[in-house]
């Protein structure tokens, strides 16, 4: 798939040959950050609009950026600073904004909210977290690091524990990992369990699935431990968050059951569900997964904007 002035919405917009593509142009990329930078995208403006909190994203794009010599307009409080509080349209501010920069990134609490500011940009934009619903490239630095660690995709058990309802990360692991021929187990509360749709995306393509309470019963088959957070800003009340909280908590004793070769991913931040012991583990690569994160955006920024390495 010809990335060049697309928009990076969704995962389903990947096919198993433009994530090959992708994950090659990556390991490049990860030259280019242990020798410093480079400065292929120095006549390049990228603005980050980010209408919720993040940390990890909002710096990874940015970084990815000045790594590759471009120039970052960053506003990480658009709800506040921005003219929404003028009420102009979404649709508005992708005119407005593309006048001025080359790239896009952006991030909403509402579905859709990408897409639709998306519909009326001049330069391409990449989706950073919308809703409930995707976070495609959160979704592309997990395939890419159990890529990287298990030297492939084909034949490994993946399992995805914790809200898997309102999880946009879970979402597009799924939506990228049912390419390959991967065996699914899904840990969650049933209140929390994941979409019907994506289930039945996933068996229509005649993925084995598993669905479970139990992570104790489980791990021991898993060679990919996808933890995620409960939430709490996804529920409508602090009480219904409480139901939830702490459920599932991998710590020592699971990891003990856990297979010597399994590796353990998670999109951060974490709350209480990954036991700061673990991070001890050479199993452990959620703090690794933060360096990939920055060498896919690298590469997704090159690639959008046509520029070759």
């Amino acid at each position: 798939m010809e990335l060049e002035g697309k928009h990076i919405l969704s995962t389903k917009q990947f096919d198993p040959e433009s994530l090959t593509a992708l994950f090659e142009l990556t390991t490049k990329m990860e030259v280019i950050l242990e020798k410093g930078e480079s400065d292929i995208l120095s006549d390049k403006i990228l603005a980050v609009l980010f209408f919720e909190p993040s940390t990890r994203t909002r710096f990874s794009f940015e970084s990815a950026m000045q790594r590759l010599g471009g120039k970052v307009i960053s506003n990480a409080q658009m709800m506040e600073t921005s003219s929404i509080q003028k009420l102009e349209s979404l649709e508005d501010t992708g005119k407005v904004i593309s006048q001025m920069v080359d790239v896009v990134v952006m991030r909403h609490p509402e579905s859709g909210s990408v897409t639709k500011l998306s519909q009326k940009s001049k330069v391409p934009v990449i989706n950073a977290g919308d809703g409930s619903s995707e976070h495609p490239t959160q979704g592309l630095l997990d395939l890419y690091t159990i890529w990287k660690e298990k030297g492939g995709l084909d034949g490994l058990t993946v399992g995805i524990i914790g809200d898997l309802k309102y999880g946009r990360v879970p979402h597009s692991q799924c939506d990228l990992l049912r390419h390959f021929d991967v065996k699914f187990v899904f840990v969650s509360p049933e209140e929390l369990a994941l979409p019907r749709e994506i289930i039945d995306e996933l068996r229509s393509r005649h993925r084995e699935i598993r669905v479970s309470e139990n992570l104790e019963g489980t791990i021991p088959d898993m060679d990919v431990i996808s933890m995620t957070r409960i939430q709490k800003e996804r529920f409508e009340s602090e009480k219904e968050y409480e139901k939830y909280a702490g459920m599932y908590i991998l710590d020592e004793k699971l990891m003990a059951k856990a297979k010597e070769d399994a590796i353990v991913i998670h999109p951060l931040p974490r709350v209480d569900e990954i036991d700061v012991e673990v991070d001890k583990d050479k199993r452990a690569k959620y703090f690794e997964q933060v360096k990939n994160g920055v060498a896919i955006r690298m590469a997704l920024l090159s690639m959008v904007l046509g520029v070759e390495i």
